[in-house]
């Protein structure tokens, strides 16, 4: 994919094509994986997500499910199926189970290694992966762990920390960041100081922080009015509420969110509420006609038909293809070790053309202390138009540097 600046032109004009499916599903579902000819015990990886949480991301996993089939149907992992499984991480109130997901994958010999890693704790469970060296496949590059650990791959931009970087290039000056107050969420903040200073030279305006259980948000939405923009790191049920008190009252502060976090159940029910929010994506969007996002779609038709097809499935979808594509180079068997090293070593690896030009795994981010393994450190500009998320930038857009 190359790297071009926003051009709100191509969103205005209606070239991005859309395909969102509304359906949901349950943990217990199938991939439809067409296994003939494939013999031997199937390559396993496992999902960790929070099944049971409020607003539970089962397309992750449905995603992972969807790649697995199509690579199944495409001659498998050196003729041996590839075999998705998942862990439900629980909610949000404490780290427990997600921890329990992460020792019980470790002590399974059977499973490679993680793929499409979405829940809140996020530190945990990657420093039990990394301590056992267990290969962590796309991560969301947002936790020390997986930015410092040599068995984590993060494949899309950091979303959260891009959140400013939107707002600036739609130009706001004045930029506050409000955050639900878990960790993952809270380290925007660091982050978006970071690249406003050094992309846009740019500083914050302030920080808002959201409890977790809170569902009036009027106090933190009058906060957010003493700037001209607020970039929400924020989960579904928080950036559904701000978008209630600042719709609803005298706010006209730009406002911008991850893409990840805007899922279509989520902008059904806001309506045109949720117009002109400015879009921070990890990676294409899906409603574009990126070739590889095309595709996508149609393996998402074909292998989980009438599935939810947003920013996590792709997550879901894009780390096992990328699993497979590096297994089926690995000479030998494919086993915890040999992915760890053949992960290791990826110079110009794409899956699709979904990454940005010269991803690589060979040479860390040495631009900022303590963030090494941010190997793409640019995203995708989009924005919420008629209920919808459309890609307004032609391909990615660089955050850590001025475009």
């Amino acid at each position: 994919m190359r790297n071009h600046r926003s051009l709100a032109a191509v969103a205005a004009a209606g070239l991005l094509s859309a395909a969102l499916a509304a359906c949901g599903g349950g943990a217990d579902d199938k991939a439809a994986a067409d296994t003939a000819g494939l013999t031997g015990d199937p390559i396993v990886v496992e999902v960790i997500t929070p099944l049971s949480s409020v607003t539970p991301p089962i397309e992750v996993y449905q995603g992972a499910l969807a790649a697995a089939s199509a690579v199944n149907a495409s001659g498998g992992i050196k003729g041996r199926p590839l075999e998705v499984r998942v862990c439900d991480a629980g909610g949000t109130d404490g780290p427990a189970k997600a921890i329990e997901c992460a020792r019980n994958l470790v002590a399974d010999k059977a499973i490679i290694a993680e793929v499409g890693d979405y829940e809140a704790y996020q530190e945990q469970v990657n420093t039990i992966l990394a301590a056992a060296g267990v290969p962590n496949i796309g991560p969301p590059p947002q936790s020390q762990s997986v930015l410092n650990s040599p068995n984590s791959f993060p494949l899309a931009g950091s979303e959260g920390a891009a959140l400013g970087t939107v707002l600036a290039d739609a130009g706001a000056t004045k930029i506050q960041v409000a955050y639900t107050n878990i960790a993952q969420a809270a380290s925007a903040v660091q982050f978006n100081e970071i690249t406003l200073e050094r992309g846009r030279g740019m500083k914050i305006a302030g920080s808002i922080p959201i409890d977790l259980t809170a569902t009036d948000l009027t106090p933190a939405v009058t906060r957010g009015g003493d700037g001209d923009a607020v970039a929400l790191a924020a989960m579904p049920t928080h950036f559904a509420a701000w978008l209630n008190v600042a719709r609803g009252g005298d706010f006209d502060q730009k406002i911008s969110a991850s893409a990840s976090a805007l899922v279509p159940s989520a902008l059904s029910a806001l309506g045109d509420k949720a117009d002109g929010v400015l879009v921070s994506a990890g990676l294409p969007i899906v409603t574009s006609d990126e070739p590889g996002i095309v595709r996508f779609r149609e393996e998402m038709a074909k292998y989980q038909p009438g599935k939810v097809i947003d920013q996590i499935s792709l997550y879901g979808w894009l780390d096992t293809w990328a699993f497979a594509q590096v297994a089926r180079t690995i000479d030998g068997p494919v086993t915890r070790e040999s992915t760890l090293k053949a992960f290791s070593g990826l110079n110009d690896f794409n899956v699709f053309g979904l990454l940005p030009d010269g991803f690589s795994t060979t040479k860390p981010f040495d631009a900022l202390p303590g963030m090494p393994r941010l190997f793409n450190q640019q995203i995708v500009e989009g924005v919420v138009k008629d209920g919808r998320l459309e890609q307004t930038s032609e391909g990615y857009v660089p955050v850590f540097t001025k475009p």
